[in-house]
């Protein structure tokens, strides 16, 4: 953005170009051949290209071209003493600058450009609190320069800034905390202003690190932080498409979160916030690492067992969280299952009845158990286990057993209650 003041200094300074390229050949040379030279363009930025044409030179001459006495470019002219040669502005300051051509005959033709002040943006968008660059080109050299974010004055490094002799300058600063939206980076000298648009973005901070690379547990914390949010809106956190959480923003733009991730695949997961303008969307990565296999540690191998069967196996570490599998077969490559339990949460598994066990025709059983993890990450099933099924007679003896132990139990409470008579 120029001010009235630029436009009109432009507009002198293109009619006093043109004056010169009118009238000022036949004054400025006076040499026998009176160079003549027209631009690409007259008005003109630091860092770009211009190119020159020139006429009424000696034939077949060298030609040095010099911008403000520094020599830049090196050519020659052609059968009919014309040439064109090309450079890139360098760095100037504000203002009238002369463009000279001299061939080997001290044949002289020149002109001058107008340098107008450019600033550029390392970046066109940002999030609140990254770091941007100022670059700035063709200003007034040796004077102070002040800078502004929508008419409010940026804090810059370094704090104090002029142009250097040669009208330029770099300095960063940090993307002021406003809500999310298009600012004007205005830089001042005098009466020009320059400006460029810079989208600001939101900004996250969420601990533990999330993305690929950064596989988490299922049950992980997240501390979320945010700025250049809808001040005084809220924001919805969503983990894969359901809602986990919902948290007012205050009226500078900022919220705080916490939010604990659920069970899932150990794949890739979306985390979205959106307050109804603007839409955030991370990745979160769970681990796929499989869990270690259970150790089957009771009934022994080839027990007969009676109701209720107890089966136990040592207990699997996982930080997300463990379940495991049961499975009792009538053989041992598990091809005809009996029994199967999912999701039990303890390193044991009671079972009291079961028709299809107390049906089968088959001799001895197998039965097996694997982790399964909060990410969906199974183990290998641990070893074989077998048992037997306690036979009519081994019940029946247990009860008679277990009968005759109640029946002498009576019967020496009763002598022991007589003889205290």
């Amino acid at each position: 953005m120029k001010m009235k003041k630029d436009y009109i200094i432009r507009l002198i300074a293109t009619l006093v170009i043109s004056g010169v390229l009118f009238f000022g050949s036949a004054t400025v040379n006076k040499a026998a051949l009176e160079g003549q030279l027209y631009f690409s363009d007259v008005i003109i930025k630091v860092g770009t290209e211009l190119t020159v044409y020139g006429q009424n030179f000696l034939r077949q001459s060298n030609v040095k071209l010099f911008y403000d006495d520094q020599e830049v470019a090196l050519g020659a002219t052609n059968q009919l003493g014309e040439f064109t040669l090309s450079f890139i502005i360098p760095p100037s300051g504000r203002g009238l600058h002369a463009v000279k051509a001299i061939d080997a005959d001290y044949n002289t033709g020149s002109g001058l450009v107008l340098m107008e002040s450019w600033i550029e943006l390392s970046k066109n968008e940002a999030a609140i609190g990254e770091t941007v660059n100022i670059r700035g080109t063709g200003f007034t050299p040796l004077t102070s320069v002040s800078f502004y974010y929508s008419d409010t004055p940026l804090i810059v490094t370094p704090s104090i800034v002029k142009a250097d002799l040669t009208g330029s300058f770099s300095v960063n600063f940090a993307v002021p905390e406003r809500f999310a939206g298009v600012y004007l980076v205005e830089v001042r000298q005098g009466d020009y202003i320059n400006s460029q648009s810079l989208k600001a973005n939101v900004w996250l901070d969420i601990n533990p690190e999330i993305g690929l690379g950064k596989a988490l547990d299922v049950g992980t914390e997240l501390n979320i932080y945010g700025k250049g949010f809808k001040p005084n809106g809220q924001v919805d956190l969503r983990y894969d498409g359901v809602s986990l959480l919902v948290v007012n923003i205050d009226d500078k733009g900022t919220f705080s979160a916490q939010v604990v991730i659920p069970a899932g695949a150990g794949t890739s997961h979306s985390l979205t916030l959106d307050d109804g303008q603007n839409r955030i969307v991370r990745e979160v990565w769970l681990e796929n690492t499989s869990p270690s296999a259970p150790v089957i540690t009771l009934p022994a191998s080839g027990e007969a067992l009676s109701y209720p069967f107890t089966f136990g196996w040592e207990g699997v570490n996982d930080a997300s969280g463990v379940e495991y599998v049961f499975q009792i077969a009538s053989d041992s490559g598990f091809g005809s299952i009996l029994l199967e339990i999912k999701g039990i949460k303890v390193s044991q598994y009671i079972l009291t009845d079961n028709e299809d066990i107390n049906n089968s025709p088959a001799a001895s059983f197998y039965w097996r158990v694997k982790a399964v993890d909060g990410a969906g990450n199974e183990s290998g099933w641990s070893e074989t286990g077998v048992f037997d099924k306690a036979s009519l007679v081994q019940n029946l003896g247990l009860v008679v057993g277990v009968g005759a132990g109640l029946v002498a139990i009576i019967l020496f409470m009763w002598w022991v209650i007589r003889n205290r008579r």
